[in-house]
């Protein structure tokens, strides 16, 4: 049986939670599309869609994050990163994977929250794909 190797530097929160991008193609106008989440790191997401955009693209990203508590209310996470893989499929199978640079107004913040909730074994409320 062969195993494979992890490679990854950081871990990998499970948060799934709806997610707004926007991205320009080289010879085109912007466009703009929305998915889910499948998890989220410090360097990183990876974004549920049917909307992939292409290898390499510099995208946006504006994810609206659960409330993790019932007195917390839910955050926005801003930020911009660099489309690293691009997986088609169905429509559970599409999406893509994007290193992000997180506005260090929030990041901070909602990633330790987000860390301290898989670490205490709660899981978060889900908000569903408007974000209610």
């Amino acid at each position: 049986m062969h195993r494979a190797i992890e490679l990854r530097k950081t871990k990998r929160y499970p948060v799934s939670a709806p997610t707004l991008f926007m991205w320009a193609p080289a010879n085109g106008k912007p466009q703009s599309a929305q998915g889910v989440t499948r998890d989220i790191h410090t360097f990183g997401v990876y974004v549920k869609t049917n909307a992939v955009p292409p290898l390499g693209a510099l995208v946006q990203m504006e994810i609206v994050l659960p409330k993790l508590g019932d007195d917390s209310p839910g955050m926005r996470l801003q930020g911009e990163g660099i489309v690293l893989r691009c997986d088609y499929g169905d429509a559970t199978k599409s999406g893509f994977a994007a290193s992000a640079q997180f506005y260090p107004e929030a990041a901070e913040a909602v990633l330790s929250q987000i860390k301290g909730t898989v670490q205490g074994q709660s899981r978060p409320r889900l908000l569903n794909a408007r974000g209610l």
